[in-house]
């Protein structure tokens, strides 16, 4: 019998999505923990500061590090929920290691692309493996829910 390690994927996520959101800081303060405004630090004011001493490159990055990090926070709930509900349902560890293993790693191919990508055409891409990792989730809720349901 294989060990269902699919509840350490929610710690790993979490992790996961704070990593954007260091490379954000790092990009706002120029490696300068001084340049961050700690007491206020989604001000108006403070970001307005940043998008003027930033270059365009640096500022666009920032804001799609920022995004990532906020995409994948906002994604957590579904990632829980999928872990939960595939665990009360007992379904086989080597399905639910699998299933968030592939999660992960292309979790962590949605943060480089979301960071990384500049065009259009690439952007593609991160939308096709955002919506893979959500039907991931999605598909083991409804096998959870068959389980559950009888």
């Amino acid at each position: 019998m294989a060990t269902n390690y699919s509840v350490y994927s929610i710690p790993v996520f979490f992790i996961m999505n704070f990593i954007p959101h260091a490379y954000a800081a790092m990009l706002f303060t120029g490696g300068s923990p001084k340049r961050f405004d700690n007491v206020n630090p989604k001000s108006s004011a403070t970001l307005e500061r940043f998008r003027k001493r930033a270059s365009a490159a640096t500022f666009t990055r920032w804001e799609r590090a920022n995004a990532a990090h906020h995409n994948g926070y906002e994604n957590l709930p579904l990632l829980v929920a999928a872990v939960v509900l595939g665990n009360m349902a007992r379904l086989d560890a080597a399905t639910m290691n699998w299933t968030f293993g592939t999660f992960l790693a292309l979790r962590a191919v949605f943060i480089y692309a979301y960071i990384n990508t500049e065009s259009q055409k690439w952007s593609a891409l991160r939308s096709v493996v955002f919506i893979i990792t959500l039907l991931q989730c999605l598909w083991i809720i409804m096998m959870a829910g068959n389980v559950l349901a009888n």
